[in-house]
């Protein structure tokens, strides 16, 4: 589920979902006069818009003109710069320890030395 906002969110967000709904609708109403072919390049050509993507096109401009090209720089992000190493980490493998050998309460044998393998050929049906 996060990745289908995540997606929507990288190729537009709320804009993309209403362009869509908005060509949905061209292409119908387009396709009813002039066929599915002619309806579907006049939706994607640009030159017939409808209002719901004359409206769009209004609201991404706006949000663009609001918008300023540099983030500003906030407390937080001069705390979180202050709190990098000033040097490389460097992390070491962790170290090989053995495994104690596993063994069952009530049973004389260790794990390694259980049943032998099964008798060749397999034995036939005992009835």
């Amino acid at each position: 589920m996060f990745a289908v906002f995540a997606s929507i969110h990288l190729v537009g967000g709320e804009y993309a979902l209403v362009q869509t709904y908005a060509w949905a609708g061209m292409l119908v109403s387009y396709s009813k006069e002039d066929g599915l072919i002619k309806g579907a390049k006049e939706t994607f050509s640009g030159e017939k818009p409808c209002a719901l993507c004359c409206k769009i096109a209004d609201a991404k401009k706006s949000d663009s003109d609001g918008k300023s090209k540099e983030l500003p720089v906030s407390p937080t992000v001069k705390l979180l710069k202050e709190m990098l190493p000033s040097s490389p980490l460097a992390l070491s493998p962790p170290q090989f320890t053995e495994a104690p050998k596993v063994m069952f309460p009530g049973m004389n044998l260790p794990v390694e030395e259980g049943a032998s393998a099964p008798p060749v050929p397999p034995p036939r049906c005992v009835a």
